[in-house]
């Protein structure tokens, strides 16, 4: 019951990250067209898009597969995301203001409403970020247990020590005596 429920907040999850990844390109794209000179505000939703287009594309798979290196580069992802929504919002931050060649800043009068949906889709992208990165541990060990119970006919062996080697005809908990062989 936790695996299937473990399994499905992953998907959900992803489809969080695509649907963000989506909106961001849209609004990247979008606001690129609109714009008279493409500046990091106008395009950093494209970039930042992508990489949450990738990091929901990649949960699916952790979903399905739960190999070890999937799940990895699923959490990999998930934080270099999670990079790049705070970079995006300190960039999309520089289009609500005026620089002047003094040094000054000054708030645009005009504020584009792209910027402010580009920010609310970055900001809800790091807090998505956060939850997969800790599902993707939590997948891990459901990934785990699904290997130790496919052992449970076979046996490995467990080095304790240096000299104490054990046989183990299923998994050892820890409520066992163990003697070495």
């Amino acid at each position: 019951m936790m695996i299937r429920l473990v399994v499905t907040a992953v998907y959900i999850v992803s489809g969080f990250h695509a649907f963000f990844g989506l909106l961001s390109v849209v609004v990247g794209v979008i606001s690129s067209i609109k714009a008279e000179v493409w500046l990091a505000h106008s395009v950093s939703p494209i970039w930042s898009g992508g990489f949450f287009i990738i990091t929901g594309t990649l949960g699916v798979l952790c979903a399905r597969k739960k190999s070890s290196y999937v799940i990895m580069c699923f959490t990999a992802f998930s934080v270099v995301s999670l990079v790049t929504a705070v970079v995006s919002i300190q960039l999309l931050r520089l289009g609500l203001v005026n620089h002047t060649t003094d040094g000054h800043t000054f708030q645009k009068e005009n504020k584009d409403i792209l910027i402010f949906v580009a920010l609310a889709t970055a900001g809800s992208e790091c807090l998505v970020c956060l939850i997969s990165s800790a599902l993707s541990c939590r997948i891990a060990k459901v990934a785990k247990e699904e290997m130790c119970k496919r052992r449970e006919g076979m046996f490995h062996v467990k080095v304790l020590g240096q000299k104490d080697i054990v046989v183990v005809t299923r998994p050892f908990t820890q409520n066992e005596d163990v003697t070495a062989v």
